[in-house]
């Protein structure tokens, strides 16, 4: 399993959100770009960075975004506020790796699924969960699509993940609701991308054990439930 650092960002600063809820939010002093140099030099291969406030339809994080590529030489996943093809296309043509999609990967579901194979090979489908409904724009709606359905359709399709998030534990330093996760990995093989609730090392084990491919954490480690240096090594 790989371990994914979450960067989160509003207005240019590193932030973390309790159930992603601007109204929660937690600031940190560390800038977006010193935390993505921290964690490329710590040995990490990939990092998750998140444009909240392309997310919330309040502006964007682009020259952030763009200084964080030209900084660090690891793969970046990138998500935040990308609802159309022309905004994969420019996040690709900037150099970032993955992109996750999900209100556009599930109310523009047709149009995806039309997409050639070297954009949806660079795609993560965002499966955010709440209360076991798909959540969508930036979890302030619940979709009416089932999980099942949605995961049947981007199973015909090359798509690089899923990228699972339980809403109700993101940012809550609660634990990982392993049955959550699980219901998407019986649905799929796959590649599947977790995250809400890490608190320990003994989450991160309990991925590995139930054989997820990558792991996002982002909370745990700004409010340093464990070192950095602890974390990569379970980089598989």
């Amino acid at each position: 399993m790989k371990i994914f650092p979450a960067i989160d960002i509003i207005n240019g600063e590193c932030v973390r959100l309790t159930k992603g809820l601007v109204e929660n939010k937690t600031v940190y002093d560390k800038s977006p770009v010193e935390m993505a140099k921290i964690y490329q030099n710590e040995g990490f291969e990939t990092i998750h960075v998140v444009d909240l406030d392309a997310t919330l339809g309040k502006g964007n994080n682009d020259k952030t975004l763009e200084l964080i590529r030209k900084n660090i030489d690891i793969k970046i996943e990138v998500a935040g506020g990308v609802r159309d093809k022309a905004a994969i296309q420019n996040k690709i043509n900037q150099g970032f790796d993955i992109i996750v999609i999900g209100t556009f990967a599930i109310k523009g579901i047709d149009e995806v699924s039309k997409f050639e194979n070297e954009i949806l090979n660079k795609i993560s489908v965002a499966i955010d969960l709440k209360d076991n409904k798909i959540a969508s724009h930036g979890w302030q709606q619940i979709s009416t699509d089932s999980l099942e359905s949605i995961v049947n359709i981007y199973n015909q399709l090359p798509i690089h993940s899923f990228f699972v998030t339980d809403v109700a534990n993101d940012g809550m330093l609660s634990g990982l609701n392993i049955s959550t996760f699980k219901s998407i990995q019986k649905l799929t093989n796959k590649k599947i991308t977790i995250g809400g609730g890490v608190k320990d090392l003994a989450d991160v084990q309990i991925g590995i054990k139930n054989c997820f491919d990558h792991m996002v954490i982002g909370k745990a480690i700004y409010e340093n439930k464990f070192s950095l240096n602890e974390l990569v090594k379970f980089n598989a």
